[in-house]
């Protein structure tokens, strides 16, 4: 991954966590010794953890493609991609507690 603009925007955690992968962060502790620094290894390892351990660029492409037509702000979007409601229940908690 090539950083083309620095202080662009936020990030999703996913792209967090691929940049974090393509520096060489590993969850064994061991892996990581001069590779990356020992918290790098540890956001790592809670990132895997969450929905973003899961997700594929193209899912996160699918989501802004999909959700244009919703007239979200660019902080709700990345807020839903971070935390992906796995029901409308859920998404509606999420983007009502954004509302606040």
């Amino acid at each position: 991954m090539k950083i083309l603009k620095e202080n662009a925007g936020p990030l999703t955690n996913f792209e967090v966590l691929d940049f974090l992968r393509s520096r060489g962060a590993k969850i064994d502790p061991m892996g990581c010794l001069g590779a990356v620094a020992a918290s790098e290894c540890k956001v790592y390892e809670y990132l895997l953890k969450t929905p973003a351990g899961s997700q594929t660029r193209e899912s996160i492409y699918e989501f802004v493609k999909r959700s244009e037509g919703f007239r979200l702000a660019d902080a709700d979007k990345l807020n839903v991609m971070n935390w992906r409601p796995s029901s409308a229940a859920d998404a509606y908690a999420v983007l009502l507690c954004l509302s606040c």
